[in-house]
């Protein structure tokens, strides 16, 4: 069965300038009743010697397609690749479903290649589902770039794989488009793995290391899975030695079934005999697999007799809102037990899990590590919260509390026709220099700022947050517009760029 991505993308307009952010799209439609689904992707690749070539994978929700009176459902889908307004490619194919019997609908899948010059293009795909009498066509505008230089270390997409075999098609044949660099690979079209699934395999090729290393001159190909900090997890790292060509393939598996709930990225790097880096690539995948409270709340934190400082808070219910409040300084691992343990643990088990948290960060006074950040929850308490949240739980107090104090804060409540603001600005954050967060008040009548853009890494990242910001009485027309119109007396570009 093909599976099914968590994250969804409606098939609206207004929201198309986020697609970038998203793996694999969600295409619905709901018409005459019957609800279609299908995920839609596209990777690149490339033929050195020949020209690139895109791979577009439409995957199609048995159980929310309409079949006929022999079980089959048929989707015509039209694909239409432009440069500019002139139209480089067109398909249109009908894509059928296996024979289905009873209520279990199996998902199913079609591909189609496009060999391309480099470029920036537009791909238009249409889906009819033809059993449905008078159905709507679903459209979706997907922009993209596609370049390879064929003279330096280059990498193809990373793609996720459901499952591969050697093949005998060396030459990219038309007759199998599931087939690339002697395998046939089948995509696995979602970026989100379940509980349910214990391995995570992965695909991708490297160019031209002939020409940065020499034929058949040894490199060091590593992947592995990291946070968003680039911080590899645990054991998930392989290196593997590779021999310069003009292609070389990328196949390798990791068993996730101990990778717990987060956020990761899939890590491929090219590493010369000196293991300096010459060029990486990424993808992002989410990870839904939540830990037992027990595999982090360690008893072996209790020593001998010694009572641990949290044992001397025993009222349940201020056990819990301290350790909601601790989720701005939680690792990974520590968040998802934040936000699915917590509920249902023991008193002592909440006891044991706070006492672990402090203890990993002050070994020896861990109860000093807790009064100090306390403190800081004590003031974004009195400082952003509200009647409904405390401060802990705003985005203001989050940030405050994650990165501590700014050293520069603009406050602007009043300017015509933005929302009430504030820019914060950070000297320092980690390794990083100059970070700056924007939030603004869109309900004009609490105290709770929403995170409008940030530039730190991890952070929400809003391209067109200056537009954002100014339309509480200037409507936005545009979706292609990022910035605020002339005269609108904007002072929020010129406050991010240059605090005070």
């Amino acid at each position: 069965m093909i599976p099914r991505c968590y994250f969804v993308a409606l098939l609206q307009v207004h929201i198309m300038k986020n697609i970038f952010t998203i793996l694999v799209l969600l295409i619905s439609m709901i018409s005459s009743g019957q609800q279609m689904e299908a995920y839609y992707d596209m990777k690149k690749y490339n033929l050195p010697g020949d020209q690139p070539y895109v791979d577009v994978y439409l995957s199609f929700i048995g159980n929310k397609v309409k079949y006929n009176s022999i079980g089959i459902a048929n989707v015509e889908a039209t694909l239409i690749v432009k440069s500019g307004k002139h139209i480089i490619d067109f398909r249109k194919t009908l894509i059928q479903s296996p024979i289905s019997e009873g209520e279990v609908k199996t998902d199913f899948l079609d591909v189609q290649r496009f060999s391309l010059k480099n470029g920036k293009y537009n791909l238009q795909v249409y889906l009819r589902d033809l059993n449905l009498d008078n159905g709507d066509t679903v459209k979706v505008n997907y922009p993209f770039e596609i370049f390879f230089s064929g003279n330096k270390v280059e990498f193809s997409d990373i793609e996720l794989v459901e499952t591969y075999e050697k093949s005998d098609d060396i030459k990219n044949d038309q007759k199998d488009l599931y087939s690339k660099a002697g395998y046939k690979v089948i995509p696995f079209v979602s970026n989100y793995y379940p509980k349910s699934y214990n391995s995570i395999s992965v695909y991708a090729e490297i160019y031209n290391t002939n020409l940065k290393f020499g034929d058949d001159e040894k490199y060091l190909t590593v992947v592995q899975i990291t946070d968003e900090g680039r911080n590899v997890i645990g054991n998930f790292r392989k290196m593997i030695v590779q021999k310069g060509k003009t292609v070389n393939v990328v196949l390798t598996q990791f068993d996730i079934a101990e990778l717990y709930s987060g956020t990761y990225l899939i890590d491929i790097e090219v590493r010369n005999s000196e293991n300096e880096l010459i060029n990486n690539k990424s993808l992002r995948f989410y990870r839904n697999n939540i830990p037992p409270l027990s595999n982090y709340a360690r008893v072996d934190s209790v020593l001998g007799e010694d009572l641990l400082f949290t044992q001397l808070i025993t009222d349940r219910d201020t056990l819990v809102d301290h350790i909601k409040s601790m989720r701005p300084r939680a690792e990974m691992l520590e968040k998802n037990i934040i936000d699915h343990q917590v509920s249902t643990a023991s008193t002592d088990e909440l006891q044991q899990f706070m006492y672990t948290f402090w203890e990993k960060r002050n070994k020896e006074k861990p109860h000093l590590a807790w009064d100090e950040y306390y403190e800081l929850v004590l003031t974004v308490n009195a400082e952003f919260g509200s009647q409904i949240k405390k401060g802990y739980e705003t985005e203001r107090g989050r940030v405050y509390l994650q990165y501590g104090k700014p050293n520069k804060l603009v406050n602007v409540t009043s300017e015509p026709s933005a929302y009430p603001y504030q820019i914060w600005f950070y000297y320092h954050i980690g390794k990083f220099n100059n970070r700056r967060f924007v939030f603004y008040n869109r309900d004009l009548s609490s105290n709770d700022y929403e995170l409008l853009h940030s530039d730190m890494v991890g952070e929400r990242y809003n391209s067109q947050w200056e537009l954002d910001l100014y339309s509480r009485t200037t409507p936005i027309n545009n979706v292609d517009q990022q910035f605020a119109p002339e005269g609108v007396g904007s002072r929020a570009l010129d406050y991010y760029n240059d605090p005070r």
